[in-house]
């Protein structure tokens, strides 16, 4: 199998904003002298903004304006025309692949994981007893993952390996698969014709065998980020133990995305398909949570997180963010900045087929936050539903422009 080579500059990699990558800190006990929680304090923390209304811009009151995703924050926005931008082929940045070696290690009577194949031929994949991924089964060939693409001018499509990951697996098999993974993946996007990039996978959370693959892969051809899951082996992103990953990933600039995954416990989930069906989005929205509360979006400036399907429910409960952070202590200790602040350095995917809810996103964050995408080959019906959703959402014209295709490209350095 061919090995992934090095090359010398990320793809992804775009001028540094201000506030250089920090070394790691351990969390501190007690955190920045902050005002005390008292009456109307926390209804004063809800100036979260960032919030864009269809045809307007966004508002930014007394705050500092939200980041713009393009190479240059200073300059003018990606592609700029004098009549706006150009509405090109969409990017694809949520789209999966799951090579057979994989579908293998998860069947294996000593993965950690439980399966059973559907009525329909699907490959449903359990984890601690919950549902974590049903895949196609056979999956679409690569031929056809293009002809769909073509259908809906789908210019480039972003892989990874969703739910559960590898995470789960036992490490004798878990390091050396990731690895064959990656290469797989690279020979894939060699051969796609420059339509295809994947986010790698890491082989946590074994820490150091993670920084060795991202030092291995993370500059390779076709690779523009890393592939996370909202918890690792029961462990939350939070977990301390994963810093070296996170200071390793802020000083390369990388991009990570993030991807729902069975809760750390299932009681209460394992029935109806929950934990797929309704519990993915708890758990995106939880992992926001904690990382914000934590402090490690802060401690870590430079990793730009996209979380997937609008951000789970963090949109229609953003309020909370600040109004919890004001009345109880815990949240405010281990970071100097409002929740809403950090909010509006992420970004988030498109995966959705209901307009209220993209356009109760749309005016909750910045434009320039949304990428598009659609979790092929996971939802019957292909691409279209999602573009179609995208389009019925009632954006301007530009603003289509920037999340059909140029705010990926800024992100993902896709030309």
């Amino acid at each position: 199998m061919r090995r992934i080579r090095q090359r010398s500059a990320p793809p992804c990699g775009s001028r540094r904003r201000s506030g250089l990558a920090r070394r790691h800190r351990k969390r501190r006990d007690t955190g920045p002298s902050w005002p005390a929680a008292a009456p109307g304090f926390a209804r004063a923390w809800l100036g979260y903004g960032c919030r864009h209304r269809s045809g307007t811009r966004p508002h930014t009151g007394n705050r500092a304006p939200c980041r713009r995703p393009a190479g240059d924050p200073d300059g003018p926005p990606p592609a700029a025309e004098e009549g706006g931008l150009v509405s090109a082929g969409l990017i694809d940045v949520h789209s999966h692949h799951y090579p057979g070696s994989y579908l293998d290690a998860c069947r294996r009577s000593d993965s950690g994981l439980e399966h059973y194949v559907r009525e329909d031929g699907r490959l449903v994949v359990l984890q601690d007893g919950a549902v974590a991924a049903a895949i196609p089964q056979p999956l679409p060939s690569m031929d056809h993952r293009v002809a769909m693409m073509d259908e809906v001018d789908v210019d480039v499509q972003v892989m990874s390996v969703s739910a559960p990951n590898v995470f789960r697996l036992p490490r004798d098999l878990r390091v050396p698969l990731t690895r064959d993974l990656n290469d797989e993946f690279g020979d894939l996007v060699s051969g796609g014709g420059g339509r295809l990039r994947f986010f790698a996978s890491l082989p946590l959370p074994d820490v150091d065998a993670s920084l060795a693959e991202l030092d291995r892969v993370l500059d390779a051809p076709g690779v523009v980020g890393v592939m996370l899951c909202t918890t690792v082996d029961r462990r939350t992103l939070d977990d301390d133990d994963f810093a070296p990953l996170w200071e390793e990933l802020s000083r390369r600039r990388a991009v990570a995305f993030v991807h729902p995954t069975t809760a750390c416990s299932t009681e209460g989930l394992r029935e109806f398909a929950l934990s797929l069906a309704l519990d993915f989005l708890a758990e995106t929205t939880n992992a926001i949570g904690r990382l914000t509360y934590s402090g490690t979006f802060e401690r870590y400036p430079d990793i730009r997180w996209i979380f997937s399907h609008l951000g789970g429910t963090v949109p229609f409960v953003h309020h909370r963010f600040d109004n919890y952070a004001g009345q109880f202590p815990e949240c405010r200790r281990h970071t100097t900045r409002r929740p809403s602040e950090q909010l509006r350095d992420l970004y988030f995917d498109t995966v959705s087929t209901h307009p209220a809810a993209m356009r109760c996103a749309f005016e909750t964050f910045d434009i320039s936050q949304f990428l598009f995408g659609t979790d092929y080959p996971h939802v019957p019906g292909g691409l279209r539903a999602f573009v179609e959703t995208l389009e019925a959402a009632g954006l301007p014209a530009e603003d289509l422009a920037r999340v059909r295709r140029h705010n990926a490209a800024a992100l993902l350095g896709i030309e």
